[in-house]
């Protein structure tokens, strides 16, 4: 359906990622290679979402030297997000998934909101923390400047992007993070 490039502006590094149709819904996966301090990191991920772009679950399988992480969250019937059957605090009822080491996740928020130009629509997403490795609520914000723009703000942390996106949403220019080197 769509691929792309992008190439880390604040550590040396690459990821591909492809989103494609997955049932009645869609799949976001991707594989990100790149270095913090020396140290080597590869993660590959996908992302399950339904029609609406409601996230369902999702994977990530990383390493960092000799450490190796496996994580498969899920989102319940009830709206509960587990790990491995066990329920994570504080993120009940949520719908989106952030995973903070790539910009793909942005791509479901902003296809799931659906915003027109000039409005602008807050949401908490259950984000990995890709510096403590945990899953925790991070409320969002986002506003669509033009057809190819959105400002979007972390609201906890105060950082605030605007993002450039292609006509399916997926990011072109996450600035001072990623660029699109092919799509």
């Amino acid at each position: 359906m769509r691929s792309t490039m992008w190439r880390r502006l604040d550590v040396t590094g690459m990821e591909a990622c492809a989103v494609v149709r997955a049932g009645a819904g869609y799949m976001v996966s991707g594989a990100a290679l790149y270095a913090v301090e020396n140290e080597p990191i590869r993660i590959e991920y996908s992302v399950t979402c339904a029609e609406d772009w409601a996230c369902r679950a999702a994977t990530v399988d990383r390493w960092i030297g000799a450490d190796r992480m496996q994580i498969a969250i899920q989102r319940r019937d009830d709206g509960r997000w587990a790990i491995d059957g066990r329920a994570i605090d504080g993120v009940d009822g949520l719908v989106d998934i952030d995973l903070g080491f790539t910009p793909a996740t942005n791509t479901n928020a902003i296809n799931r909101l659906k915003l027109s130009i000039g409005d602008q629509a807050a949401s908490t997403a259950v984000w990995l923390d890709d510096e403590t490795w945990t899953f925790k609520p991070l409320r969002q914000r986002y506003e669509r400047l033009s057809d190819s723009s959105y400002r979007y703000l972390s609201v906890d942390s105060g950082y605030e992007a605007v993002l450039e996106v292609d006509d399916f949403g997926l990011i072109r220019v996450y600035p001072d993070l990623w660029q699109t080197v092919m799509a």
